[in-house]
């Protein structure tokens, strides 16, 4: 049988125990508070820097914007041609009657109507045989008036850098046309700048300032860029870019990816792009002479 003092040494000692346990307990709490004090203050201050961070963002592409003008801003309508070669197809879009019957001309009448001299033309060429003949045909265009810039040996790809380009030598008679990103016989291999296509038309087309009014703008692009093109157009698709084009063309399309289009499409109640394939090689070798009106003063 326990003693009183024992009793009362044990209430005594459970009494000591419970007080510790509730400083403990009251220590642990603050211990939380404060961590959880902490957590908010950090969480409180990336939100503030990130903020920061995105207003100086924005500050600096507006600043951009003034500073450098986008190079389509008074376009209403914009052509855009990845792999352009000797840039054919954008001279018959002003000069349809050079190209009698040239099977293109139907959709350029389709989107343009007559308006073609209207229209600003984007042409991309990776292949450095052609940059001179390129550079004296955009400046035929400009000096004819029509808005056409063309980005020599510039691979249209969904990266900005260098990518491994294949020239063929020994087809110049066909102006060389089967140079791509694909390696093969009888080619040669040269390293040339990339441009994220994506990212070029969210930022320079479809950023653009259009001219005042309320008139219709259209957006059509020609896709030959050998084999890669259902690469360049999915990354269109899954950037939400693609949709923005009312009508793209090209030849090296396959059943399976245009069957999926439709496919996207008939669930897609906004996407309205039309894809169509069409391989217009005609004229393909042929240099015209660039000649200008003559004066009428």
């Amino acid at each position: 049988m326990s003693s009183p003092i024992s009793i009362k040494y044990a209430k005594k000692n459970n009494h000591t125990v419970n007080q510790n346990s509730n400083v403990k307990l009251i220590e642990n709490k603050k211990r939380r508070s404060i961590l959880l004090v902490f957590v908010c203050v950090v969480i409180l201050l990336y939100t503030v820097v990130s903020q920061y961070s995105l207003y100086l963002e924005k500050k600096k592409l507006r600043f951009y914007r003034v500073s450098k003008p986008n190079l389509l801003d008074g376009c209403r309508y914009v052509y855009i041609d990845m792999g352009t070669n000797i840039g054919v197809q954008i001279r018959k879009l002003y000069e349809p009657h050079l190209y009698k019957n040239a099977p293109v001309l139907r959709l350029f009448k389709e989107l343009f109507a007559n308006s073609s001299t209207e229209v600003c033309s984007i042409g991309f060429e990776a292949n450095p045989l052609h940059d001179n003949y390129l550079k004296e045909f955009e400046s035929y265009c400009l000096k004819r008036g029509w808005r056409v810039k063309i980005f020599t040996s510039t691979a249209v790809s969904i990266t900005n850098g260098q990518v491994t380009f294949y020239t063929e030598p020994g087809n110049e008679v066909n102006n060389q046309w089967g140079a791509s990103l694909d390696a093969g016989r009888k080619k040669t291999k040269i390293v040339v700048p990339s441009i994220d296509i994506v990212s070029w038309i969210r930022d320079t087309v479809l950023d653009r300032k259009l001219p005042s009014g309320n008139l219709t703008s259209k957006i059509m692009m020609k896709s030959d860029i050998e084999g890669h093109d259902s690469t360049v157009l999915a990354n269109l698709i899954l950037s939400g870019v693609y949709c923005s084009i009312d009508l793209i063309y090209g030849e090296h399309l396959t059943n399976e990816f245009v069957n999926g289009i439709a496919l996207f499409q008939k669930y897609s109640q906004s996407c309205k792009t039309k894809l169509i394939r069409m391989d217009d090689e005609s004229f393909y070798q042929t240099r015209l002479p660039f000649t200008y009106p003559q004066s009428t003063t």
